[in-house]
């Protein structure tokens, strides 16, 4: 997942990069966060879409050791094209990595070097998405597609700027029978459920798990802001976000991801009424 670091604010001043106002990915969870070769897994996306446009949303799986994606050689369940609708639509889809890495595996035991890649589009804005829809990955990629898949840094920035979004993290592999687990994120019972117009507010989730020193949470709203966009986190205990609602407005969504440095990620997301 790529997050962006927070700009420097004035005391008081919420973080602008905790607003999402245009069609973004906010995060991806695979489940489980650390997969065998060739065995699915889930990978639940959530996006926020505050003009309520219909997009069309890309994944695809790519280990990539130097000569391509693997995957481009079929036998993996490495492309997915789906629909979007919502302000803040969440997919969910099987996927899995090629089955081509295994003896790597036996060798290396534990590898991060499997990409996946989540491109989310207005309706004919990314002429790759057609070029894909109705495709699995279970046979082989066509060879102009297995190129351009492999290397998309090449073309994304030739996208308009607006109506897309693409997003990238990578995915552990391995082995083992006891793979990481995801973190959790849980919401204080106490914590609101509407939010008063122009004014300041707090939210606290109980995050536990296994996490390194690098675990984070970062926090982003659909209208107003927080204070910060990302907080150190520490397992099984509670941190508290504090941000500002809009002046005007009926609703704002509200997403906190744990990231545990390890891969795993959870998401907590809820709709907020403004009173």
């Amino acid at each position: 997942m790529l997050f962006l670091l927070p700009a420097l604010m004035a005391c008081g001043e919420t973080s602008p990069d905790t607003l999402i106002d245009e069609l973004r990915v906010v995060a991806s969870v695979s489940t489980p966060p650390e997969v065998k070769p060739g065995e699915p897994f889930s990978l639940s996306s959530y996006a926020a879409n505050p003009d309520d446009v219909t997009a069309e949303a890309f994944t695809w799986v790519c280990t990539n050791l130097g000569d391509g994606c693997l995957e481009a050689e079929g036998g993996s369940l490495s492309l997915h094209v789906t629909q979007l609708d919502g302000l803040a639509p969440q997919w969910e889809r099987t996927l899995s990595v090629s089955p081509i890495l295994q003896p790597v595996l036996a060798e290396a035991e534990t590898l991060t070097a499997t990409q996946l890649w989540t491109l989310i589009c207005t309706p004919n804005t990314c002429p790759i998405i057609a070029d894909v829809d109705g495709k699995d990955g279970m046979n082989p990629w066509p060879e102009t597609l297995a190129s351009q898949l492999a290397n998309p840094l090449d073309w994304v920035t030739d996208l308009p700027i607006e109506g897309v979004s693409v997003a990238y993290q990578l995915l552990t592999t391995s082995l083992s029978e006891q793979p990481h687990e995801n973190p959790t994120i849980d919401a204080d019972p106490n914590n609101p459920t509407e939010l008063d117009l122009g004014s300041a507010f707090e939210l606290t989730f109980t995050v536990d798990g296994e996490f390194t020193e690098q675990a984070q949470l970062y926090a982003y709203t659909s209208a107003g802001g927080f204070m910060t966009l990302n907080t150190f986190v520490t397992a099984g205990e509670a941190v508290t976000i504090e941000g500002t609602a809009p002046e005007k407005g009926e609703s704002l969504q509200v997403w906190a991801v744990i990231v545990d440095g390890y891969g795993g990620v959870a998401v907590f997301t809820s709709l907020f009424s403004l009173v």
